[in-house]
């Protein structure tokens, strides 16, 4: 079903930037905005959080080693409402954790 809502908003370009899956009931979507410019990334990931309309796991690769414009946008002024829970990984730099609520 998320599956489904997010391929009718997103291009095949960025629909392949998506990997979702269930584990035990519970959705993930791990999205990769390696590459993408900082206005850029803040839309698709907007978009996605807008769309699904359940609780999901959302983990954003985001990168680290190469700048951290994504990271800093993330950690400091990206907001939505549908953000129940945001925190980086403990293990990688690169990547940022949200909870989205239904």
């Amino acid at each position: 079903m998320v599956c489904t809502r997010l391929r009718l908003i997103l291009s095949s370009d960025e629909f392949d930037r998506l990997t979702v899956f269930e584990v035990a009931g519970n959705t993930t979507i791990v999205v990769d905005v390696h590459g993408m410019k900082c206005s850029q990334a803040r839309r698709f990931i907007n978009n996605i959080i807008s769309t699904v309309r359940c609780t999901v796991r959302l983990v954003i690769i985001h990168g680290y080693n190469h700048g951290t414009a994504i990271k800093d946008m993330l950690s400091s002024n990206f907001h939505n409402s549908h953000i129940e829970q945001q925190f980086p990984d403990a293990y990688n730099l690169g990547m940022t954790h949200m909870l989205i609520a239904a």
